[in-house]
């Protein structure tokens, strides 16, 4: 995940900062920026983009478990097996979106802290890999929440009726 901020030919994310070719001056936007048309690391020494980053990618392996749990959950053919595995599918998806929305809070947050190191650049967008995140995280509320909508259906087929038929000679007719 990329999660950029930009500001005119300026561009900055988790892994990278970039500056675009048609820089108005053709020289970097500010102290320890990139050349214009190259991209380096972040100049910046922070630990929270280290912290965002981490956190993505323990989200992203948990959606991963929580995927192959529900695979497991979705093979089994005993009723309790099955909810079992859906549970903790269940349990995963929702840690992971937990970790997905702590780190989509945080960058932002701490980022608009920090934007005085930038100089006088005000005009800060946020780049659609962010939208792309929200919705990943969304999606993700979705597939727990389905997860969890999805025992009743499963019951239905699986209860059985008793019908009692009491002796003849016990019976009103």
């Amino acid at each position: 995940m990329r999660n950029d901020l930009k500001t005119g030919s300026f561009r900055t994310g988790l892994f990278k900062e970039c500056t675009s070719s048609n820089e108005p001056t053709h020289a970097p936007p500010f102290t320890g920026a990139p050349a214009p048309g190259h991209c380096h690391g972040p100049s910046r020494n922070n630990v929270f983009l280290k912290i965002v980053a981490a956190l993505l990618f323990i989200g992203l392996a948990l959606t991963a478990i929580s995927t192959l749990l529900n695979i497991v959950g979705l093979s089994k053919s005993d009723v309790r097996g099955k909810y079992t595995w859906y549970r903790f599918a269940t349990y995963t998806a929702a840690g992971a979106m937990i970790f997905y929305l702590i780190a989509l809070i945080i960058f932002p947050v701490i980022f608009y802290s920090q934007m005085s190191d930038y100089g006088s650049r005000r005009n800060w967008e946020v780049d659609w890999s962010y939208g792309i995140a929200w919705g990943a995280t969304l999606f993700t509320l979705g597939a727990s929440i389905m997860l969890i909508c999805d025992k009743e259906h499963e019951e239905v087929y699986y209860k059985e009726k008793t019908i009692y038929n009491p002796p003849p000679e016990l019976s009103d007719r």
